[in-house]
């Protein structure tokens, strides 16, 4: 009895030890939103202005509820997501990322899928599918086919000592350094609203690449990244193709800087990237198009007042002499600052855009939009609530060509919003 009276209490201290090292912890999430909106728009059509069109009402939306859990193991962490969110559909993901030190380098990578849904649009015509054999499941008359999930496994891998940082994958290598405040009402549109619609900055994104970032100190640090791969339309990550070429692989090379002076934090980025061709094929060598931009964002941090500036740029040209005119120039700018009344925000934001867009046969005169947005944000007990007006007007001197169509547009939009997230 002695014997077994020790086996029983190794074998419980065993688990009491062993129990930290497997115990995950969970949690879930989500946010309710409940609105009104006043919105106002005043359209043209590059002939004659239309009549104006306006829309009131209550509105709500609830966020994409998220059930996560996470285990930590020493320096080891281990995560895992599965999140829902209704976005014109159904998106349902999951995600498992984790961590692994070994002495002073630190590995983290993350895997996600969204499992998507399969069959036919409507009950009826779910009588008459087939059965799912190949990548398309086949409905009955009048009904859409819903294929298989698409997209790409893609991911990304970093490693960092604390003071250099490795990437390599498809990651968001470069930094837009767009540091501007939003209301939530309409009036921001940000740059290549036809194209990339990047916020104002430098137009990048997630793309196949390598960047290493080195902190030059506690307060500085400065990122390259080069991107090669054969994504179409992905240069530096929003850039697209503009002399028609398909069989063509993007090279890429960008430079990112971030530093505190004082109470202010200036980000600079320039990227630039072009396409070559990689079949042989003697007409698909003579396409290619280059893409560079420029970001520059300016937070100052004056206590109650924090003043930010964003401003960016970005061009784009086709390299064959049948498309040799075609081109795109994109700039934009925000200034304004945020105002805190206690735990109470005032957010003032005005900024302007250019878009030009010519094409073969049309030299395009830039198309400008004048944003203004103000707005007030409060907590109510636990609830937050904020209101916000923006105003957005257009105006283009080539009326019915290129981006003319947006001439004499217009907006008012007035947003009340009250959310609680559980």
């Amino acid at each position: 009895m002695k014997q077994l009276s020790k086996i029983m209490l190794a074998a419980v201290a065993s688990v009491a030890l062993a129990a930290p090292a497997f115990a995950w912890d969970f949690s879930a999430s989500g946010t309710a939103t409940a609105s009104f909106n006043n919105k106002s728009v005043q359209a043209s059509n590059g002939v004659g202005i239309k009549p104006s069109t306006s829309g009131t009402g209550f509105s709500s939306e609830g966020s994409g509820f998220t059930l996560s859990s996470s285990n930590t193991d020493g320096p080891n962490t281990t995560s895992f997501t599965y999140a829902l969110d209704w976005d014109n559909d159904m998106d349902e993901t999951l995600t498992i990322a984790g961590s692994r030190k070994v002495g002073e380098w630190t590995a983290s990578g993350s895997v996600s899928y969204d499992p998507g849904r399969l069959g036919c649009s409507n009950a009826a015509s779910d009588n008459t599918s087939t059965a799912i054999a190949s990548a398309v499941t086949t409905c009955g008359t009048g009904a859409l086919n819903n294929d298989k999930q698409g997209g790409d496994d893609t991911t990304s891998v970093t490693l960092t000592n604390g003071t250099m940082t490795i990437v390599m994958g498809d990651a968001s290598h470069l930094s837009g350094q767009n540091v501007s405040a939003g209301t939530g009402a309409g009036g921001q549109d940000g740059m290549d609203s036809a194209g990339a619609d990047c916020a104002v900055g430098a137009c990048v994104d997630g793309f196949h690449g390598v960047s290493l970032a080195y902190s030059l100190s506690d307060t500085m640090s400065v990122t390259v990244a080069y991107q090669q791969s054969g994504d179409a339309g992905d240069m530096m990550g929003t850039g697209e193709f503009l002399d028609g070429e398909t069989s063509h692989t993007t090279t890429g090379f960008g430079l990112g800087f971030s530093g505190t002076f004082g109470p202010a934090t200036v980000g600079f980025t320039q990227a630039s990237a072009s396409t070559a061709d990689y079949s042989g094929s003697t007409d698909e060598g003579k396409k290619s198009t280059s893409w560079s931009t420029m970001g520059l964002g300016v937070a100052i941090d004056l206590g109650d007042i924090d003043p930010f500036l964003s401003y960016g740029t970005a061009s784009g040209s086709a390299g064959s002499a049948a498309n040799s005119k075609v081109k795109h120039e994109h700039s934009g700018n925000e200034v304004g600052l945020t105002y805190a009344l206690g735990a109470d925000t005032i957010t003032l934001l005005i900024g302007s855009m250019s878009d030009q867009q010519d094409t073969a046969t049309v030299v395009d005169k830039p198309q400008t939009t004048s944003i203004m947005e103000v707005g007030y944000a409060t907590m109510v007990g636990p609830a937050s609530l904020s209101v916000g007006y923006g105003t957005s007007s257009k105006a283009d001197a080539d009326l019915v060509t290129g981006t003319g169509a947006n001439d004499g547009y217009s907006l008012t939009d007035l947003d009340v919003a009250l959310s609680i997230s559980f």
